[in-house]
């Protein structure tokens, strides 16, 4: 009900905004969608998952591991020594047309998402998306609604313990 609400209000360019994403004392700034259909937790923690191509996270994770994240979804992990330092996990997925999806996820330190209000949040996790997400390439990320509506999670720079 709610979301139907929000949905019918909003503009397709209001439902696109900035997301920087801050991973080891890097970051990167993106464009993002708010997807009223993206409900995508990892299911063990039940933690929001924001969906990022693959090539959006050049400069924040190493380019060999994202040129081989089909192996890695594979079980054959490259040759590279700081992999295990992601702390990957895999999180199931199903859409249109994938009943049985993975994606490779890690926790960013935080994310900063430039909406009507700017939201800071460090209980997600980036899933890596190996494909296109935009036609047009408006945008490079999905993130739910649950991620700027819950507002227990909702924190400040400040309040960060980085």
């Amino acid at each position: 009900m709610v979301e139907r609400t929000i949905k019918s209000r909003l503009s397709k360019k209001s439902m696109i905004c900035d997301l920087e994403i801050f991973y080891n004392g890097k970051n990167r700034k993106i464009k993002t969608m708010i997807d009223t259909g993206n409900l995508l937790k990892e299911p063990i923690s039940k933690t929001d998952v924001i969906i990022v191509e693959r090539e959006s996270l050049e400069g924040i994770v190493s380019k060999n591991i994202l040129e081989n994240i089909k192996y890695i979804l594979k079980g054959k992990w490259i040759e590279e020594s700081n992999v295990h330092s992601y702390k990957f996990k895999l999180i199931p997925f199903s859409s249109l047309g994938n009943d049985n999806g993975l994606l490779i996820g890690f926790k960013p330190d935080y994310v900063k998402i430039y909406s009507e209000e700017e939201c800071t949040r460090d209980d997600v996790l980036i899933g890596i998306y190996d494909g296109k997400l935009s036609k047009n390439n408006l945008y490079t990320s999905l993130i739910g609604l649950d991620i700027l509506n819950n507002n227990k999670y909702k924190k400040t720079v400040e309040n960060l313990k980085i």
